[in-house]
């Protein structure tokens, strides 16, 4: 939860148990790999947190403060990204000791994801996108359309992009290297995309708009 020290676990997505992260700050976002949860801290800041169960958190720090948004994993390692605008970016192999590293431009970035053998990250303004093998070494892309990419996905071998600020842009890669322009099926704050059980889905923070796709 953003502004606080509140995080929850569930064993099935209904029930749902308050659980204690270990510092008040704007947690922003949360992924899992290597047997360990990973949570990172917008701010600017240099909060982290790692749990082994989702339960029980313990403190990390960041290799600089910034406003962290988004961490992924993937190919043996934790990659997170931030606001700027920016070149910051983090590596991991455990969740505990991070490295800098560099994107390839300053941009807003705001999600980053892992598939197919490539880290993805997209920009929150223009057309900026980037991607990475190994989440150490990036290299700048172009996305189809200026927008506000707010969510960026990976599954059945493609990757999906969706934007914000009432719009009905979205994006998709099959290598994270060239994108496509697709649209949403109606103008919205496109705010998460994810994907399971073979369909994308996203949510949008306007009315109750969500949109899937196959």
């Amino acid at each position: 939860a953003d502004n606080s020290s509140i995080a929850a676990t569930s064993p099935d997505g209904i029930t749902w148990t308050q659980r204690a992260l270990p510092s008040s700050a704007q947690w922003y976002s949360v992924a899992y790999g290597n047997n360990t949860f990973v949570a990172v801290a917008y701010g600017p800041s240099n909060k982290a947190a790692t749990s082994p169960d989702g339960i029980t958190w313990t403190a990390r720090t960041m290799p600089s403060s910034a406003a962290w948004t988004s961490v992924t994993y993937g190919n043996n390692l934790f990659v997170a990204v931030a606001l700027g605008p920016s070149t910051t970016a983090a590596s991991s192999p455990d969740g505990v000791t991070w490295t800098a590293r560099t994107l390839p431009s300053s941009q807003h970035w705001q999600s980053v994801t892992y598939g197919g053998g490539m880290f993805a990250a997209v920009s929150y303004t223009g057309t900026a996108a980037a991607s990475s093998p190994d989440g150490i070494t990036w290299t700048a892309r172009t996305l189809p359309v200026s927008a506000s990419w707010q969510s960026v996905a990976y599954g059945n071998g493609i990757f999906v992009a969706i934007a914000n600020s009432t719009s009905d842009a979205s994006a998709y890669s099959h290598d994270g290297i060239t994108w496509s322009a697709k649209t949403l099926p109606v103008l919205s704050n496109w705010q998460a995309v994810s994907y399971g059980n073979g369909r994308f889905v996203a949510i949008s923070t306007q009315g109750s708009n969500a949109a899937s796709a196959e």
